[in-house]
């Protein structure tokens, strides 16, 4: 089910899909991939959930990282090393391995692994 946090609400994939069915699956829940906008946000997202992927990729420009509403990322909680682009990764995952606050890794888009969705809670 849906879990609340401040003005989210946050859905975990039970499945893992690639990058694009994943988003899709999103939408198809009137939600999309979670943009993450504090280190708050993404602590609680680590903590709870592990190895996701987030709404964040690079496929139009490559080395432009934009989230999935078409805003740019302004700063990141990028793993050391990371973003490599190593054979052409432009999907972003979070909470790879454990590696806690600082933990987003680029993948290839095809890579299968979990998801969240969020939906922003209408005030």
């Amino acid at each position: 089910g849906w879990t609340y946090f401040r003005s989210s609400m946050y859905y975990l994939s039970a499945e893992t899909k690639t990058w694009s069915e994943a988003r899709q699956h999103c939408k198809e829940k009137g939600a999309d991939l979670v943009i993450i906008n504090s280190e708050e946000e993404q602590t609680f997202l680590d903590e709870k959930y592990g190895e996701t992927w987030i709404g964040l990729t690079d496929q139009d420009i490559e080395g432009v990282w934009k989230w999935v509403d078409g805003s740019s990322l302004a700063s990141g909680y990028w793993k050391s090393g990371e973003p490599n682009n190593y054979g052409d990764e432009d999907c972003v995952a979070s909470g790879y391995k454990g590696w806690k606050t600082w933990s987003w890794h680029d993948f290839s888009c095809s890579y299968e692994t979990h998801w969240i969705c969020e939906k922003k809670i209408l005030t």
